[in-house]
């Protein structure tokens, strides 16, 4: 059974801002391989309900139990935040994207 994968508007933001600096970079070759790569994990996530450890984040103020994925991309890695509800008719959430290496994820908007 596969489910629906929803990205939140953060994590959509994140991921264009990514693309559009690589993009802008000239990095042609790295741009359609973290392509690649996202489409192999909505893949993956939406047909295996445990693909990852599940571990306990402060999201805003708020535990949650999330799920890690790693993007490679070739001459980085991204990792991906993301929420698996417990009733399957819920979509499975895209919640944030950092590169891999960084300390932590931002949660906001740098720019407001």
């Amino acid at each position: 059974m596969t489910r629906e994968v929803v990205a939140t508007p953060l994590f959509t933001r994140r991921l264009k801002g990514f693309l559009d600096e690589y993009a802008e970079l000239g990095a042609v070759r790295f741009v359609e391989r973290l392509q690649q790569s996202y489409q192999a994990m909505v893949e993956n996530i939406s047909a295996f309900d445990e693909i990852a450890p599940a571990r306990r984040r402060s999201v805003q103020g708020k535990k949650i139990t999330v799920r890690e994925y790693v993007l490679d991309a070739g001459a980085r890695n991204f990792l991906v935040l993301y929420w698996v509800p417990p009733d399957p008719a819920e979509p499975i959430l895209l919640l944030n994207i950092r590169i891999g290496g960084q300390n932590r994820f931002y949660w906001k908007d740098e720019s407001q």
